[in-house]
């Protein structure tokens, strides 16, 4: 009942067209002697949920659970995060087809998540409007593109009329992690001490070759690939190339839920 009366005050969206869950992270007692619970709130909008549902059921499938994906993703760099003094926050950025998530993590609890409007259906988008090509056409030139990290930033905002391709990838990768930098600094600035000290990348935007090194230029942070077949020293699976294994974070931390 309490967290039902105090949700509202922390989502961006009304409490009554949203789906919310809980977990108790910790109890403490304050200077005034009041018992204090510490919550790990997770929202979604009703929208967003039934949509899933509605897709299942459509299948005839029965959906066991639907888990926000940067906890799979958590659940599949549990060795590496563990690698972490305590303190030390770590940003997880996994850039999807419809748009990119950012969470940071603390001491393996989540401390800020977002969203940002920016994947690869945008990047496939932008690259076909460059090249006067069908929309169609942009999966294909994104597929084993490398980020042009020689092009200057003059030529990106000029538009580049010799290399318009590699012009229009870098003006929505700025965008992109123009939207990255703002949310970390946001998280900065609650409060003292705060840092961050990697970022890792996942999702099949983070098999554009060289967008580790572009982002961590931009950012001013390490950004690494993750590889959870490494990670999870999974044998048998030698056969996948790099570029497709950060793709695969999220579905291997949905099947670790049953180990």
């Amino acid at each position: 009942m309490v967290l039902n009366q105090e949700a509202a005050l922390y989502l961006p969206f009304a409490r009554e067209d949203a789906d919310v869950d809980f977990q108790k992270l910790d109890t403490q007692i304050d200077e005034d002697g009041i018992e204090r619970v510490e919550i790990l709130l997770v929202a979604t909008p009703k929208e967003i949920t039934d949509a899933y549902l509605n897709v299942f059921e459509q299948a005839g499938l029965q959906l066991k659970v639907l888990e926000v994906s940067s906890f799979a993703l958590l659940r599949t760099l549990r060795s590496q995060l563990l690698q972490f003094a305590t303190g030390e926050a770590v940003a997880l950025v996994n850039i999807d087809c419809d748009g990119s998530e950012i969470s940071i993590v603390l001491d393996g609890v989540p401390q800020f998540n977002r969203k940002i409007p920016i994947g690869t259906f945008q990047l496939q988008s932008a690259l076909s409007r460059a090249m006067n090509l069908p929309s169609s056409m942009g999966a294909d030139l994104l597929q084993g593109m490398s980020v042009p990290l020689s092009v200057s930033a003059t030529e990106t905002m000029a538009g580049d009329s010799a290399n318009p391709s590699a012009a229009a990838i870098l003006r929505m990768l700025g965008d992109l992690s123009d939207e990255l930098r703002r949310s970390i600094d946001f998280y900065l600035n609650q409060g003292e001490n705060l840092e961050i000290s990697q970022v890792f990348l996942s999702g099949v935007g983070a098999g554009i070759g060289q967008i580790d090194e572009f982002l961590s230029t931009r950012l001013g942070y390490p950004c690494t690939l993750i590889d959870p077949i490494e990670s999870l020293s999974i044998q048998g699976f030698s056969d996948i190339p790099a570029a497709q294994r950060p793709a695969l974070g999220i579905v291997m931390g949905l099947g670790l839920r049953e180990i």
